[in-house]
């Protein structure tokens, strides 16, 4: 009985107690004070908005995202990354054609905080827009195309771009591009979205505006292949008193398939054709031997004609 009335007390003074912080709100204070405690944070990727005449002029330079370095109260910091309800201004709007380092400006950003973007200001040209149409050129990796077969053309749709730009980086378009990004192995025709690439002579990809940014590139590709000329040799030794005069195959040619650099050293195929026995003139069916690294012919075996006379 007595242990039960002294718990009973240990809970009401606990009760009381807690109570007693609620109503003075110590929990609130202790929670108000770490989230107004100032503090230092860098939001980063945050866009840029330029502002300048962009119906008589182009701009090159200005980067597309900068990072914020904030500092203030915790919580501020917090919800202004989380809803980003800030943003950064180029304001080139009095500028004509020309260079410019200009200043970033940081626009509805709370007073609590204080900010300072990276980097502070952007080295910039303005000058006259122009728009030209280009033709394009498929860059398609040789590693792509399996062994034993080849790339026999590609077709780009659309074939031409419309790149807009200021007329001094126009003239330094060398290569347009479109750069295809898969990887597989390629055996059969297929078609793939590529995205173009503006570079100049060395290969430096210029700050141009590309109208349309992708087009579809068709890939055609096929076995690898050579003709080659067949050449009827004898083998082994004639009945005694026969003379052979002459071998004819019903196929002079064969098409053979291979990896490229195996057929290039071809040129042409011989044909063993067993003579032995052979008493007078007569036909054989001979099976083609395929050189090494030839995967496959067009044609297993050929008619020889064997044409002979007694002595």
């Amino acid at each position: 009985m007595l242990e039960s009335k002294w718990g009973l007390r240990f809970v009401a003074l606990i009760l009381a107690l807690l109570m007693f912080l609620s109503v003075n709100n110590v929990f609130g204070s202790l929670f108000s004070e770490n989230a107004l405690k100032n503090s230092a944070h860098t939001i980063e990727d945050v866009p840029v908005d330029t502002l300048y005449n962009t119906k008589e002029l182009y701009l090159s330079g200005a980067p597309k995202t900068v990072d914020v370095k904030v500092s203030g109260p915790q919580s501020t910091i917090l919800q202004a990354e989380k809803l980003l309800n800030f943003k950064v201004e180029l304001d080139l709007r009095n500028k004509s054609v020309g260079q410019y380092k200009e200043n970033f400006k940081i626009k509805g950003l709370s007073d609590e905080l204080k900010a300072t973007v990276i980097p502070k200001s952007a080295n910039v040209t303005l000058q006259e827009k122009v728009s030209k149409k280009y033709p394009i050129e498929a860059e398609i990796n040789q590693n792509r195309i399996a062994s034993g077969y080849e790339l026999v053309g590609e077709t780009i749709s659309p074939s031409q771009v419309t790149i807009t730009g200021g007329q001094e980086e126009l003239n330094k378009i060398a290569y347009v591009k479109a750069t295809l990004d898969e990887n597989k192995q390629l055996t059969d025709n297929t078609t793939e979205k590529a995205g173009i690439s503006v570079l100049d002579s060395n290969l430096n990809k210029l700050d141009v505006q590309i109208r349309p940014d992708t087009v579809n590139v068709n890939i055609k590709v096929a076995r690898s292949s050579k003709t080659v000329s067949l050449n009827p040799i004898t083998k082994g030794s004639t009945s005694k008193g026969i003379n052979i005069n002459e071998i004819n195959l019903d196929k002079t040619e064969v098409k053979i398939y291979g990896s490229r650099n195996v057929l290039d050293g071809i040129g042409s195929i011989d044909v063993p054709v067993d003579v032995s026995n052979v008493d007078g003139n007569t036909t054989k069916t001979v099976g083609l031997d395929l050189p090494d690294g030839v995967d496959e012919a067009d044609v297993k075996d050929v008619e020889a004609k064997i044409e002979t006379s007694k002595n």
